[in-house]
């Protein structure tokens, strides 16, 4: 994938591109070429544990959610867990009567979150009907023997009941070190030691023999944030990564991987690995971003016969950055970042979420932010998960799995970014093309729509493209049949730097109670001659096309996963935002 391009490029891009650019788009067909799995629940949330009374005091979340499941039939899957996971302890009861507290140290920072029983069961209820639900453990406080994370596994699970699908143990465990929560000796070889021992306390529990074996929780492994074997972030150096944790002791000389053996394997349902394309938690990290390859780690989950999962991700670490964040800009890079992920093997991605943090799609209430009074509300990245979820609802009928892959050539470069969608696998030769997802990457900073209500208006744009938006005609090779229509459905916004007036074919939330509003406007375009589908978008803008049907004329395969790279981070546009802020990201 191309690098971002410099900050007077990015400059360049958003005041002096004019007219309109045609580009022709080929899907390469060939034999016995994989995709991967797009699965109806690929887009999800993990939830920070501090910040769940918040979201569901009102319905708003849940309304939003409900509204995925209406078009997947599924539900987002919703992860509770973060940085606080490993700071929360459980008690019988509490001091101020209720069912949680927050115990906050030097810069309101939080040293712990106490919570009973109860508490678990106060947001049980919330989400809509069939959401899977991830918790969290505190794997940190281990001086009684994770008596701690005992008593929470159990609590949890009584509260949740068949909705609660896996556990994690703790959150990061790679920053095990600087946070002085394990000695210098923390690596794979300890962590596969202690998941044992608590895993085993958990599993030999009466309360969970005593639950149905099709419906026991399992356990989301790994839950790593850096590279393995570099200073990370924190200026420590481990061995954690997916491949090193279920590497077989005969492909090393070190002691068996996680899944040596078979009863460690069965209980672990997934793995998670986490990031954060750029951090600006402080100067140092502030230029910076990290590079992950995804593929080795995918791979590794496969042989050790577990999905992996973007277990918590978002564009700015440390809770986001207004002006980047919250803009449409973000929007498209994030519907880039989800579909890119599938095509590597990413099976979910969890966007993570603070009632007061910049980059959260939605917000359940207001709150003060550097001396600015915001209001709960719904922001650009909500509609890339409205979007998504367009890519990914298909029919009812369980036999009809989707899959997915990054397309090359013109429909993979730093300007234009596309996906073809299959029903069926491809290796089993009879893939039909479903849908294509195109989205244009170039910037386009308008003059309308630069404020929200819930976003800091400091950062509303004030950097604006000069002239007409330009437009992008494609011309597209499919395999559909001639005389037949392709329903079109956008992702629209008023330019790159808009935080508001931002729509999916005419549809947009309450950005108070998270109702649907307003009605779908139909488009269509028809198949020409030989499949040839001709479709014009505006600079910044996301397009769906699709089948009403699975007709196609003659099988046009999907392309090698090679077209994508292996590096998780979404085609330019949230790097050229970066640029014109002044923050290159680095690729």
């Amino acid at each position: 994938m191309p690098k971002p391009r410099s900050l007077i490029i990015a400059l360049a891009a958003a005041s002096l591109v004019t007219g309109q650019e045609t580009t022709s788009v080929k899907l390469p067909s060939g034999d016995n070429v994989k995709t991967r799995p797009l699965v109806r629940d690929v887009f999800g949330y993990s939830i920070e544990p501090i910040w769940v009374n918040a979201y569901t005091e009102t319905p708003k979340a849940s309304n939003l959610l409900a509204s995925i499941a209406s078009i997947t039939g599924k539900p987002p899957p919703i992860r509770v867990g973060g940085n606080t996971a490993d700071q929360t302890y459980q008690h019988a009861t509490l001091p101020n009567g209720r069912d949680w507290d927050v115990v906050r140290g030097e810069l309101s920072t939080v040293q712990q979150f106490n919570v009973t029983p109860a508490w678990y069961g106060a947001w049980a209820d919330y989400f809509p009907p069939g959401t899977d639900l991830i918790y969290s453990l505190n794997f940190r406080a281990n001086e009684s023997d994770w008596a701690n994370a005992v008593a929470q596994a159990e609590a949890v699970h009584a509260a949740l009941g068949s909705k609660l699908k896996m556990f994690e143990l703790g959150n990061e465990i790679d920053h095990f070190i600087n946070k002085h929560w394990r000695g210098a000796d923390w690596g794979v070889e300890r962590y596969i030691d202690q998941f044992r021992n608590l895993t085993g306390q958990i599993v030999a529990s009466d309360w969970y023999q005593e639950i149905p074996e099709s419906q026991r929780p399992k356990f989301q492994a790994g839950v790593f944030a850096d590279p393995p074997w570099v200073p990370d972030q924190h200026d420590e150096i481990d061995d954690f990564s997916i491949e090193n944790l279920t590497t077989l002791a005969t492909d090393r000389s070190r002691v068996g991987g996680l899944v040596e053996r078979e009863q460690d394997k069965a209980l672990i349902g997934s793995y998670a690995m986490h990031l954060y394309p750029q951090s600006t938690c402080d100067t140092a990290r502030c230029p910076l971003a990290k590079r992950i390859p995804v593929r080795p780690q995918v791979a590794a989950a496969d042989r050790a016969g577990a999905p992996l999962v973007m277990g918590e991700t978002n564009s700015v670490s440390c809770s986001g950055r207004s002006g980047i964040s919250d803009t449409f800009g973000a929007a498209l890079w994030t519907v880039d970042y989800v579909l890119l992920g599938a095509a590597l093997g990413l099976e979910k991605t969890y966007f993570h979420l603070g009632a007061q943090s910049e980059y959260s799609a939605f917000t359940p209430v207001g709150y003060e932010l550097k001396n600015e009074t915001l209001e709960g509300g719904i922001r650009p990245n909500w509609y890339s998960h409205y979007f998504v979820a367009k890519v990914v609802a298909g029919p009812t009928d369980t036999n009809v799995n989707y899959s997915i892959a990054a397309l090359g050539g013109e429909a993979n470069s730093s300007s234009l970014s596309g996906y073809a969608v299959y029903s069926g696998v491809a290796e089993k030769a009879k893939s039909h093309l479903k849908k294509l997802v195109f989205l244009d990457m170039g910037v386009w900073n308008g003059t309308e729509g630069l404020g929200n209500p819930s976003t800091l208006a400091v950062t509303d744009g004030t950097m604006f493209s000069e002239g007409a938006r330009p437009n992008r005609t494609l011309n597209i090779a499919t395999s559909w049949c001639a005389g037949s229509n392709a329903i079109v459905t956008r992702l629209l916004g008023p330019g790159t730097n808009a935080k508001s007036r931002v729509t999916v074919s005419g549809v947009s939330f309450d950005p108070e109670s998270g109702d649907m509003l307003g009605e779908e406007t139909t488009e269509s375009v028809k198949v020409g001659k030989d499949g040839a589908v001709t479709i014009t978008m505006r600079q910044a803008e996301a397009v769906l096309l699709e089948m009403e049907d699975a007709t196609t004329c003659g099988e046009t395969l999907p392309p090698t996963s090679d077209a994508a790279s292996t590096n998780i981070y979404g085609n330019g546009v949230l790097a050229l935002v970066f640029s014109m802020m002044g923050l290159l990201l680095l690729m």
